[in-house]
């Protein structure tokens, strides 16, 4: 209980302090539409074809409150694990390569704090699919997936889907998202797993 607690408590102050970034944009939002997304050496994120122009955004332009927010997910991305009737907690971090539009690479690695499969490794193709309003230096997206599970004691499949924002940082590119996620095991002698997650992925 300590410990759902604890993890409710922080999702909420995060989720508070992206609210309250994302409210401080105020009349800056505009529509849209995306034609190509990319990292520019040294200079920040570019996206080409926002309203028929080139807009460039550099690390002064997003708000440095935001940053002070996410900076408790770089390190602790909670994940909440359904499994045989049972509730796990733990940790995960994602790492993916982008090859915008025609998908993103992830690989997974998620720790649970129990006394038996305590690693979880998964490997994921995700197609990000960005909606159709954005703010100065952040889009929006939605991106359903499927991968490869294994826990090296056992093997198996799953679907997940996702829905978050993409920021740009001077090195990589941030992906906060909340995830929904079901593995299919194929030892039938194990139960199959559902779990949620939030984190920031980091994106190059």
């Amino acid at each position: 209980m300590i410990r759902l607690r604890a993890v409710y408590i922080v999702v909420s102050l995060l989720l508070a302090g992206a609210l309250y970034a994302q409210g401080g944009q105020g009349e800056n939002n505009s529509f849209y539409t995306p034609v190509e997304l990319k990292l520019q050496e040294k200079r920040g994120l570019e996206f080409s074809g926002v309203t028929g122009s080139t807009a460039l955004f550099k690390k002064s332009d997003a708000p440095t409150g935001m940053f002070a927010g996410l900076i408790f997910l770089t390190f602790i991305n909670p994940i909440v694990v359904f499994e045989d009737k049972k509730v796990f907690i733990g940790l995960t971090k994602e790492i993916s390569k982008s090859f915008y539009p025609y998908g993103r690479l992830s690989f997974e690695y998620s720790f649970l704090f129990r006394t038996f499969n305590k690693n979880h490794f998964r490997f994921s193709y995700n197609y990000d699919h960005v909606t159709d309003k954005s703010g100065d230096w952040i889009i929006f997206v939605v991106s359903p997936g499927a991968g490869f599970f294994s826990d090296t004691e056992t093997n198996g499949i799953f679907v997940q889907g996702s829905g978050g924002m993409f920021f740009p940082t001077p090195l990589f590119m941030g992906h906060l998202y909340l995830k929904y996620r079901f593995t299919k095991v194929f030892d039938k002698n194990r139960s199959d797993i559902h779990d949620i997650s939030l984190g920031m992925g980091f994106v190059f």
